[in-house]
């Protein structure tokens, strides 16, 4: 009898370690693509709690994402760029989620056409990048980066009259692209300034009392004191900001929390060097991370009147795991039929 019992044991073990490898095989799959975080841990979370199953693989090429994303209904991606071929590539793929807000390393017609959707985390860090953009702003206002070097050169300037330096309630704050972070910069700044003006042609709805809406974009250089720039990268913002609306400027502050490529580069240095441009400030850059051994950027980089940040502005200890967690979540609501409210080309894609 003893036997039987110990048999019987043996059988219905092994039968639920098959069970479970069985199990874990059919696990809907996420792969990460790239990652800057060291924990997984916020992912693992909304994985178990979905029975999902994590593949964190670092994968530097379109081969790479292609060979461990097999299996996978959803990829997560930082920095990777997502193309048609690993799209076409992927026969369970289904979501596509940017740790981030900036879509622009994917390939969303492409997405689109295939029936897979791409998705963003465009409120995990508004707090953040709001706060970065008026840090850089005050900067510009004060000079900072100029009066410290001063210092550390050993000279002291108490009054300095070659910079201009502005009251901030005699300044007018414009914005281009009036999405979350620059309603919320709106926000924090409104105490500050004389006036608040936006450009946004895409924007519908109806604008805080203390903000007020422009249409012409080389208006708003002539007027304004201070820009933020606040939009994403496509076709039609790439070099938005050119040779004509910087000469328009006249000691400008300008600050970017987009990204780099709104700018055309050479026009922003002739700016700086003219004087149309008092300060530059901004948390990316053209080709990220620079060429630093390159002498042009590395000029660049080091003038006075410029401060670039290694596209930071998000971060703190809360919005890195906000992002995680709302990215993973994203991927296991789409699974289970759920159309999230982050989903960019949901509008054209007919339900699966």
């Amino acid at each position: 009898m003893l036997t039987y019992v110990m048999c019987r044991h043996r059988i219905l073990t092994k039968l639920v370690a098959v069970i479970e490898q069985w199990r874990f095989r059919c696990m809907l799959k996420i792969l990460i693509t790239d990652r800057l975080h060291d924990s997984i841990a916020e992912e693992q979370k909304v994985c178990s709690q979905y029975g999902l199953e994590l593949i964190d693989h670092y994968c530097s090429t379109e081969d790479d994402i292609i060979q461990y994303g097999q299996d996978a209904v959803g990829l997560l991606v930082s920095y990777a760029t997502i193309t048609k071929k690993i799209i076409e590539s992927l026969p369970n793929l289904r979501i596509v989620v940017k740790y981030g807000v900036g879509v622009d390393n994917i390939d969303i017609p492409s997405a689109t056409a295939k029936g897979v959707y791409v998705a963003n985390i465009p409120d995990y860090c508004l707090q953040e990048v709001a706060s970065f953009a008026l840090a850089l702003i005050l900067m510009g206002l004060k000079q900072i980066k100029y009066f410290n070097r001063e210092m550390e050169s050993g000279s002291w300037i108490s009054q300095p009259k070659e910079k201009i330096l502005y009251r901030p309630t005699i300044a007018t704050l414009g914005l281009i692209g009036f999405g979350r972070i620059a309603r919320t910069l709106a926000e924090y700044a409104r105490p500050m300034f004389k006036e608040i003006v936006f450009y946004d042609p895409y924007y519908e709805g109806t604008p805080p009392l203390y903000c007020r809406k422009v249409d012409d974009l080389k208006e708003m250089f002539s007027t304004c004191q201070i820009i933020s720039l606040h939009v994403p990268l496509t076709e039609s913002s790439r070099n938005m900001i050119g040779y004509e609306c910087i000469e328009k400027a006249n000691g400008l502050i300008l600050v970017n929390i987009a990204r780099a490529a709104v700018i055309v580069f050479d026009a922003l240095v002739k700016g700086l060097d003219s004087g149309n441009v008092l300060f530059y400030g901004a948390d990316a850059f053209w080709e990220e991370p620079p060429e630093f051994s390159d002498k042009k950027i590395m000029d660049f980089l080091t003038r006075d009147n410029v401060v670039v940040t290694p596209h930071c502005a998000w971060c703190s200890l809360e919005s890195e795991k906000e992002v995680r967690r709302k990215a993973t979540l994203t991927i296991a609501q789409v699974v289970n039929g759920i159309i999230p409210y982050n989903i960019l080309n949901a509008n054209n894609i007919s339900n699966r």
